[in-house]
């Protein structure tokens, strides 16, 4: 690509070549090659610069770069915007065959749109629907009556059961499962007093389905279960980290960013916009409102308001929960103060007991 139609692409001012052509966009401490477009957002990444050999440079308007030192170079306004425009520019994507491969098992009234590409050893279930472009990667399994949309990509080993309704330019990463059964035994694991000797845990089948909305992401190795009777449903454009469990019956809004080992049991209804930090826990039939943010580590027990900031095990308003940790380290020194008191009292006692004065 040549610097004119990068900084079009950015949005950006550049100065200099605009004709200067790069191949690839590497860190400046990696600059090896005239053609690499070096990467210098922040002020130690600008004061690597000199070292490397790239002969362009994007840059962030509040830490520019030496003046004179490139033939070309590209400042931007908002370096992470800019940072996720430039690597979509020179991400090639997964390499990948075109068409069928010979040893993928796609049944015969299964639906393929236009240039939609299966890799070795994939199976498309019976009547299942794959739109156009679509790019489904070696190993992966997709059962029957799924729908999935246009321009997708699934990476190797992902899962993909029965009757799943999945939307446009969803990616989701490897060895993920959709469509798993709930974890739902009667009698309710949730109750402490529902074991009695003898009793049997009676399967609570999974009858319903999953849909994710277009622009999902969903990360490798996390796992979306099916509902019990309705639907567990994703919102548009969330994003979903590795390792991440949601259980039967949850709704996620549009937005929301859920990182890695998160667990959300049955039931729960996350709003838009939602971030849920990693490690969260969250408790079954919780509501999460829109636009709330929990910290990582956090044990959502209960309702979190709309627009807050929730932390600590169990989940409470973010500056009460510091509070709460502030005072805590505190403790010790608390404890010392009331030793020397109780030992002072107990001195005072014991001079009036043995009838001495005190003052």
């Amino acid at each position: 690509m040549q610097i004119k139609d990068i900084a079009q692409a950015l949005e950006a001012r550049y100065e200099g070549d605009g004709a200067l052509h790069i191949d690839r966009v590497v860190h400046p401490a990696g600059a090896e090659r005239t053609s690499d477009l070096a990467l210098a957002m922040s002020g130690d990444a600008v004061a690597a610069l000199a070292a490397g050999k790239a002969q362009a440079a994007v840059v962030a308007a509040k830490n520019p770069a030496p003046a004179g030192t490139f033939k070309a170079l590209i400042t931007v306004d908002n370096p992470r915007l800019a940072l996720a425009r430039l690597t979509a520019l020179f991400d090639p994507g997964p390499a990948h065959g075109e068409g069928v491969h010979p040893t993928a098992i796609v049944a015969p009234d299964a639906q393929l749109g236009e240039g939609v590409s299966i890799g070795p050893y994939t199976v498309v279930g019976p009547r299942s629907r794959i739109g156009a472009g679509t790019v489904i990667l070696p190993q992966v399994s997709i059962g029957a009556d799924v729908d999935i949309g246009a321009q997708c990509l699934f990476h190797a080993g992902v899962r993909i059961g029965d009757r799943i309704k999945i939307g446009n330019r969803v990616i989701i990463h490897a060895n993920a499962v959709l469509g798993a059964d709930g974890f739902s035994y009667a009698p309710d694991l949730a109750s402490p007093t529902a074991f009695v000797p003898g009793m049997v845990v009676t399967r609570v089948h999974s009858l319903g389905t999953v849909e994710v909305a277009d622009e999902v992401e969903i990360g490798a190795c996390t796992t979306i279960d099916r509902s019990t009777v309705e639907t567990t449903r994703i919102g548009r454009a969330t994003k979903i980290d590795n390792h991440v469990h949601i259980g039967h019956n949850v709704t996620v809004g549009e937005s929301c960013m859920i990182c890695g080992m998160v667990g959300i049991s049955g039931s729960v209804r996350i709003g838009d916009r939602v971030r849920l930090g990693g490690g969260v826990g969250v408790a079954d039939h919780v509501a999460i409102g829109d636009q709330a943010v929990v910290a990582a580590g956090s044990g959502v027990a209960g309702n979190v308001a709309a627009g807050t900031f929730v932390s600590g095990f169990p989940a409470q308003l973010h500056q009460r929960s510091t509070e709460q940790f502030m005072y805590a380290g505190r403790q010790k020194r608390l404890h010392g103060k009331v030793d020397e008191i109780s030992a002072r009292l107990e001195a005072v006692e014991r001079s009036v007991n043995s009838g001495g004065q005190t003052r």
